[in-house]
């Protein structure tokens, strides 16, 4: 059976590097911008109803807004990608990695100057983005923001692949296993950075996506993309 070649943005090493990203940023803004997240919009919910229940209503607005700043995140990702279709030289996947990059930038500029929900709010629109751009994996779904799919795929995979000795479902838990490991390691050394360098941390992920602009980019160059 011939070997499927996958696109560079569906491959295992990008969707860790993806879920790393999605990891850093959320525990950035958790710990540095007052227990808010970037991606984890389900946690910004709960968080927001908590403090609604319990009237505090002053703290209502610091979850609401980068929740609406996900949702318009989202929204500018459908037409950007639009866009990029209905123009054959721009390639989507690599342009997405370039807005993740310039926006992470700016914002890591920013954030010693302006108020934490401005970050949280800029930070937020860049995850959605990401979210929305990167959502296969080796043909199959997955998700680089939230973990609890992941959590139940990877359960699901290796049990099957072990008792119906299927072993390229045991692959698939196996590379389940990798973009959760992924997350977990953004999460740890962006919380050990941010207590060290508080705001200052954002600047220690621009090298890694960086990298993962390199990555998409050469696939382009060399026709693949």
């Amino acid at each position: 059976m011939k070997k499927k070649d996958y696109r560079i943005f569906e491959r295992v090493r990008v969707a860790v590097l993806i879920t790393f990203i999605s990891g850093f940023l959320d525990a950035y803004t958790f710990v540095t911008q007052g227990k808010r997240f970037a991606g984890l919009q389900t946690g910004n919910l709960i968080y927001l109803m908590k403090n609604l229940a319990e009237g505090n209503l002053a703290e209502v607005a610091n979850y609401l807004l980068p929740i609406f700043a996900f949702m318009l995140g989202a929204i500018f990702t459908y037409f950007a990608r639009k866009f990029a279709v209905s123009h054959q030289h721009l390639r989507w996947h690599a342009l997405s990695a370039l807005i993740i990059f310039i926006g992470v930038l700016i914002t890591a500029a920013m954030a010693q100057f302006v108020a934490s929900k401005w970050t949280v709010l800029s930070l937020s629109f860049i995850a959605a983005v990401q979210l929305e751009s990167f959502k296969r994996m080796r043909g199959a779904p997955y998700t680089n923001t939230m973990m609890t799919g992941n959590l139940k795929n990877m359960s699901v995979f290796i049990v099957q692949g072990l008792v119906e000795r299927k072993p390229e479902i045991l692959k698939r838990g196996g590379y389940t296993f990798l973009i959760i490991t992924g997350f977990c390691l953004g999460v740890f050394i962006s919380t050990f950075l941010a207590h060290q360098f508080d705001e200052n941390a954002l600047y220690a992920l621009l090298p890694i996506i960086f990298g993962f602009n390199l990555v998409l980019y050469f696939e382009k160059v060399n026709g693949f993309d």
